[in-house]
């Protein structure tokens, strides 16, 4: 199963008799699980006739997932949990009731889905909407580090399941096949393209996951290359709802700004015939950050998705820069009311021009 832990899920023990209640949380990244849990919890009975406990166990788990950049290890981005329950029969003794895995992600949920939401099926989950056609900057001047966009998919494969992604032309012709096969739990980068001029005009990509030879899930995006000639887009990539790398462009008008500060203070003249060259006040410590204003350009109604999980990410980047969003809201726009969409976004980035990391 895999949690989405930005937000809360919960253990719940309600046993016949107990006295009270504790779980082991057992949280790492790749290996064999740890000999001794990374958090233990207990917790008496409120009454005889109250006698249900529940543990939130999200907030201890986010901590072991770091997601810097689409171009860090991909083990960075989920870690393993195991929880088991005890039932507390008196005082101090404690019965196992039984022992769950879990993968989690920093993926989160909407309210209206209800409590405990996971995603995906138990073994895979790809971690993008399908639904929203993918588009990308042709003449990408990142294209070394991202030659083409991707998508994240979570595998639990053990030998003989597999993944295969199938490219084809709007046509369905020109057909290219990889493979994944690497057992164990990953999370694997699958492009969207291939680099081939076939694709230029746009492709599929078809994911398919196999239980043995059981084709058990299809999943299928719809990518198109953008030529933008007039201006210089900006390559937004961030963590979606899903807990994978999401990547957007904004294909149109940019505007950069600066603002700077710093602290004023008197000078004390170091003669009484002092030096009219230099002023009786001083800046010291003077700084600046940078922020920008961007467009998406024309885009189809669903990117409302997109800009939400945008709104709502914890982590940014602008061409390959750390960024935090400055927009606190927009209108998400529909064909109907708005026409033509497009959004506007405006970002502040997260550094000091003048390093002073110390």
């Amino acid at each position: 199963m895999i949690l989405n832990i930005r937000s809360p899920y919960f253990i719940t023990i309600n046993e016949s008799g107990q006295v009270g209640s504790k779980i082991e949380l057992f949280i790492w990244k790749t290996g064999s699980i740890p000999a001794t849990p990374t958090y233990t919890f207990t917790k008496a009975i409120a009454s005889a006739t109250q006698r249900e406990n529940v543990y939130n166990i999200s907030s201890f788990i986010k901590e072991f997932i770091n997601n810097v950049s689409p171009s860090n290890a991909t083990t960075e981005m989920w870690a393993n949990v195991t929880v088991k329950r005890y039932k507390e029969t008196s005082v101090g003794v404690y019965s196992l009731l039984d022992t769950v895995n879990y993968t989690a992600v920093e993926a989160y949920n909407n309210y209206t889905g209800g409590y405990n939401q996971s995603q995906g099926l138990a073994n895979f989950a790809v971690l993008a909407n399908p639904n929203i056609d993918q588009y990308f900057f042709l003449n990408n001047p990142y294209a070394e580090t991202y030659p083409i966009p991707f998508i994240n998919v979570y595998a639990n494969l053990t030998v003989p399941d597999f993944i295969d992604v199938t490219y084809q032309d709007l046509n369905g012709l020109n057909e290219v096949t990889d493979g994944y096969t690497t057992a164990g739990k990953n999370i694997f980068k699958v492009p969207l393209s291939k680099v081939n001029y076939k694709y230029r005009k746009g492709n599929k990509c078809i994911i398919k996951y196999y239980v043995g030879e059981t084709l058990t899930q299809t999943v299928t995006f719809n990518v198109y290359p953008v030529c933008e000639t007039k201006y210089t887009p900006v390559i937004c990539n961030f963590i979606n709802r899903f807990g994978g790398w999401q990547s957007l462009t904004f294909f149109k008008a940019q505007f950069n700004n600066i603002v700077t500060q710093g602290n004023k203070y008197n000078l004390t003249p170091s003669a009484v015939n002092y030096n009219p060259l230099i002023g009786k006040t001083k800046q010291f410590n003077r700084n600046g950050m940078q922020s920008i204003r961007i467009n998406t350009g024309w885009v189809d109604e669903n990117n409302s998705e997109l800009i939400q999980d945008l709104l709502l990410s914890e982590t940014i980047l602008l061409d390959l820069k750390p960024v935090t969003i400055k927009t606190e809201g927009t209108e998400l726009k529909t064909s109907l009311n708005n026409k033509m969409i497009n959004y506007e976004m405006e970002f502040d980035y997260s550094f000091d021009l003048i390093n002073n990391v110390v």
